[in-house]
This record gives structure tokens, C-alpha cells and sequence, in this order.
């Protein structure tokens, strides 16, 4: 049996990358691809999605291995997928479709197109950290360079091939052309001629709609091109195949960030049940539950997820860590909605014990190490429950050493110190925000729009308290007009709601007509927000009281 020399890592490589966790993708809400490609042997496991994708082949075996990997592939599992299609090729090594599923896979951007676009948009917002990682040793071969290679050896091999397998193998051909001026628009392209020739093809229609899925405009939540016709291919989808895992994963990644997110409750009920041992499976129904008031089964779905992820970590050293950071950062906002401080407090403590290795500390503009996403849910966590006299004390919520979290700690401190009343004291805490967003400008290369409007509202608030409650007032609605433009983000970057804050401020100035508008703009941005919902209670009680003292009832 031949091997393949040039897709499987050599010893030493594997070695000296033992200890060090793969490149996070920018959006953690999927397990990152590995930076070496995975070892061998894999095996055959239950729990990650039913597919039947018939391939040219000598060997059932090598048959079973790359079902495994389409429907790993079809959770984002990139690593383990990678490595069922390496097992695959290695059983027939003649199996053009084994290294198409590699070429799949490997470059770890089998995801949504709007979560494509939003990494390179973060990466653009950044400089180039080109010394916190080492020198790739002689040989080492990228993500993308496995997948590009894997591609290549696909389409030599596609003679052997079916007609349909062959407009596959040209479809991710297209994708992974180094030289293509478009080649997510090429591979878009090809997969609709794969459709238009085969209307019947599940797989390629699943991979259209992801790859035209782009999202929705903040604020206003339309969609963007591509999506509504993404969601309609699986509309479609899902009614002919109920019981396919990535149909029921994309139409929640449809509808995420919409204005309809309750339309996916049914996928989300089927989702994790197809894939009952995938995290991401587990996981991905929080996202719609807790976008559409849901929060206890956002918990719950959270917490499955986390106690995978949890068994996964511990079983295999490599296993990259982002996506349980997400996870459990999600879980802690979540709690923190259902008014459950222990919990998220708990949950908050677990990534702050995860600490940053060498490589990761150095990378000061990236906020999605574990470490720092479990910083931030302690902020979050500490602000949501007002827990002023924490926030001021030098325990609960460190002092980081990168700009990102010096701005946010100032803002954190600056509410703290406006709550009771302490204004010279808040203001200087403006300041060490100010100081802190010109250090992260010169370090990203661009202003944080999150901070700006940070800095808004608690500017805010000390107008507000310093006597000039009508500018104040004005001066939060600015900032929760800015907020709510912020771009796309699971959990909110933005620690809690700055309408929310507003009407909280206006019931306190006994503006109930404005608490009244504030508060309903917060149930629109945070359906079923029960802070909120208490919120406008108390607004439309005090109206009410209002109208009938001065129609003297």
C-alpha cells in the first residue's frame, strides 16, 4: 500500500507542536484546525452524525471512514474530519474523493461565509504579530497547504472518478487555486453546476447554502446577500431530509442574529440529538435559544456542551480549547441573564484557571484566548449584578496587562464609582480609558467601535450623576444607538444592554416615558431579557400612576 509521504506529518514535526494548541480561528464558535495534520489511526466512533455519500472505492472500509468525515465535517469538527479522510486515503489511496474530504477540511474554513468575512475582517484590524510564533521547522506543512496539496492530488486522481465526484473534485479545486482572483466566488459557482446537473444532490446544496450565508446588518438585522436564499435551499432541505445533521447545524447559522431566530427551534431539538457525542452539536442551539428569551435551554445546551468539551480535554492534550472558552463564556452570560451570580461566577473561574501559554500572552490584540474570554465573563458578570464594592476591590476582576482590558477594567470601575456617588473618582477612571483606547489604536492599527461606545455611555453616567441629567440622558442614547450597530458578535462583546442602563437611569429620574422607550428597545435587541421585562413593568406602573394622580383618580 502506498503512503502518502506528503500529507501525513512526520514524527518530529508532531513533536514539536505536542505542546503548543492550534491557531484559534478568529470566531471560536467551531474547534480550530490543527496546525499538523492529525495522526493515524483513526477510528470509527458513534455519536457525530448519520451521512451516506457514496464515493469510488475498492474498500467498504474506506467508505465507512469517509461518511465519518463528511458528517464530522458537517459539525466544523475540522481535525477529526481531516483525520477520518486521511484513514480513508490511507485504506485506498486511489479514492480521489478521500482527498477531497482532506482538502475540505484542512485550511479549517468549512464555515458560514459570514463568520469567513468576520475573521478577515478582525485580522484586518490588527498588525501582524510575525514573532510570537516560532519558525515552522523544514517540511511543516500549514493547514492550507495540506488542503491545496489534497486538492491537487484529488484532481489527478478524478479520471478514476464518477461524474459527480469529478464536480466536486473541481468545485474545491476552485476554492483552493492560489491564483484565483475569487475563489470562494468560483467555488459557489461550481457547486451550482454540481445542482443544476444533480438537482437531487443533498450534499452539494447543504454546501451551497453555507457557502452563501452571510449574515445579517447589525442594528436593523436584514439579511445580507446570499442569506435569505441560503436559508430557503435549507427550508427546502429539511423537509426532505429531516434527519441530516448539517442541514439542521445551518439553518441555526441562518437564522442566528435575526429577527426570526425562533424559527429554528425545530432544528435545534433534531441537531443535537444526530449528533449526540459532538460538542458544537450541543452547543449551537444555545446561540438561537438565548437570542430568542430561552435561557434556561440555552444553559442546558451549554452545559451538555461544556461537559464534552471537559472529556475531551482531558482525554487528548491537543484538543484546542477556544471553542469551550466560547462555550463556557456563553454559559456565564447566559446565567447572568437568569439572574444566577454563583453560576456564572463559577463558570467565569474556570477559564480565568486556564492561563495563557508564552505564545498566547504575547499576543496582545487577540482577545479570544481562554484566559481572556473568561476574564471578560467576569467583567460581565460583575457589571451585570452591580457588584460596585467587587469591581473597585483588587480580587475579582484582575488586572490584565493588554490595553483591551486596561479600557474595559477603567469602564468597569468608572460605573462602579458613579453608582455610589463618587464622580471625581469616576472621571479619573474616564481618563485611564482614554489613556488605555489610544494604547490598543497604536497596537490594533484602528479605533475598538466596543470601546468608543463604552466610553460613550460612561460618559453617560456621569453626567447623569454630576447634575446634567438631560445631557446624560442624551449622551446614553447615543451610546445605545452606537451599541446596537456593533458587529455581529456570540456572546455580545458589549458586557449588557445600553438601553437597559438607560431606562434604568430614566426610572430613577422618574423619565418614565423614556425608561418606557428604553426598555422595549432593550426587549427588541434581547428578547425576553427578563431585566428588561422588569424594566418596562415598572416604567408603564409609574406611567399609569402618573395619568391617573392627574386626572385626580
Amino acid at each position: 500500500m502506498k503512503k502518502l509521504f506528503c500529507l501525513l506529518p512526520c514524527t518530529y514535526c508532531l513533536l514539536l507542536f505536542a505542546g503548543q494548541k492550534p491557531q484559534p480561528a478568529e470566531d471560536l464558535c467551531a474547534a480550530p484546525p490543527s496546525n499538523a495534520a492529525p495522526t493515524l489511526p483513526a477510528h470509527l466512533v458513534e455519536g457525530h452524525g448519520k451521512i451516506n455519500m457514496p464515493i469510488t472505492t475498492r474498500s467498504g472500509e474506506t467508505q465507512e471512514f469517509f461518511n465519518q468525515g463528511v458528517g464530522m465535517m458537517h459539525s466544523f469538527w475540522s481535525r477529526e474530519a481531516e483525520r477520518s479522510f486521511l484513514q480513508a486515503a490511507q485504506l485506498d489511496p486511489e479514492a480521489p474523493m478521500a482527498y477531497w474530504g482532506i482538502a475540505m477540511v484542512a485550511a479549517g474554513d468549512y464555515r458560514p461565509a459570514f463568520q469567513l468575512r468576520d475573521d478577515g475582517r478582525k485580522a484586518a484590524e490588527r498588525p501582524a504579530q510575525a514573532s510570537v510564533n516560532p519558525p515552522l521547522p523544514a517540511g511543516f506543512k500549514t493547514g492550507i497547504q495540506r488542503a491545496r496539496e489534497a486538492a491537487v492530488k484529488a484532481q489527478q486522481l478524478s479520471s478514476r472518478a464518477s461524474r459527480r465526484e469529478q464536480l466536486y473534485i473541481a468545485a474545491i479545486v476552485a476554492r483552493r487555486n492560489p491564483d484565483a482572483k475569487d475563489p470562494d466566488g468560483d467555488y459557489v459557482r461550481a457547486l451550482r453546476d454540481i445542482v443544476r446537473e444533480f438537482p437531487e444532490e443533498v450534499e452539494a446544496k447543504s454546501y451551497l447554502a453555507l457557502a452563501l450565508m452571510s449574515g445579517y446588518t447589525p442594528g436593523d438585522k436584514k439579511p445580507r446577500p446570499g442569506t435569505e436564499e441560503a436559508v430557503a435551499i435549507l427550508t427546502e432541505l429539511v423537509k426532505q431530509h429531516p434527519e441530516h445533521p448539517g442541514i439542521n447545524h445551518y439553518i441555526i447559522h441562518g437564522l442566528e442574529g435575526s429577527t426570526h431566530a425562533q424559527d429554528a427551534w425545530p432544528s435545534c431539538a433534531r441537531y443535537p440529538q444526530l449528533a449526540p457525542a459532538n460538542p458544537h452539536a450541543q452547543h449551537m442551539p444555545g446561540h438561537i435559544y438565548a437570542q430568542s428569551g430561552r435561557f434556561s435551554d440555552a444553559a442546558a445546551a451549554f452545559e451538555t456542551a461544556a461537559r464534552l468539551e471537559r472529556q475531551e480535554l482531558a482525554a487528548d492534550q491537543l484538543y484546542p480549547n477556544g471553542h469551550h472558552g466560547h462555550n463556557v463564556h456563553f454559559l456565564t452570560t447566559t446565567y447572568s441573564f437568569m439572574g444566577k451570580y454563583d453560576e456564572a461566577m463559577k463558570n467565569s473561574e474556570e477559564l480565568l484557571q486556564i492561563r495563557e501559554n508564552p505564545r498566547e500572552a504575547k499576543q496582545l490584540t487577540n482577545n479570544y484566548t481562554v484566559y481572556r474570554q473568561g476574564w471578560h465573563a467576569r467583567m460581565r458578570t460583575l457589571i451585570r449584578f452591580e457588584r460596585w464594592d467587587d469591581i473597585l476591590g483588587d480580587k475579582a476582576l484582575p488586572d490584565y496587562p493588554a490595553p483591551f482590558q486596561h479600557a474595559w477594567r477603567a469602564w468597569a470601575r468608572g460605573l462602579a464609582y458613579t453608582a455610589k456617588g463618587q464622580i471625581a473618582q469616576a472621571r479619573a477612571e474616564l481618563k485611564s480609558m482614554d489613556a488605555a483606547m489610544k494604547e490598543w489604536q497604536k497596537l490594533a492599527g484602528s479605533e475598538s467601535p466596543h470601546l468608543r461606545a463604552a466610553r460613550l455611555e460612561l460618559l453617560g453616567h456621569i453626567e447623569v450623576h454630576s447634575g446634567r441629567k438631560a445631557k446624560g440622558l442624551d449622551t446614553l442614547e447615543r451610546a445605545a444607538n452606537s451599541e446596537i450597530l456593533l458587529p455581529y458578535n456570540e456572546p455580545p462583546i458589549y458586557p449588557r444592554s445600553v438601553w437597559e442602563a438607560l431606562g434604568k437611569e430614566a426610572l430613577d429620574l422618574r423619565e418614565w416615558t423614556r425608561a418606557e422607550s428604553a426598555f422595549r428597545h432593550a426587549l427588541e435587541q434581547y428578547p425576553g431579557s427578563p431585566y428588561a421585562k422588569d424594566g418596562l413593568s415598572a416604567a408603564l406602573a409609574h406611567s399609569e400612576k402618573t395619568l391617573a394622580a392627574r386626572a385626580g383618580l
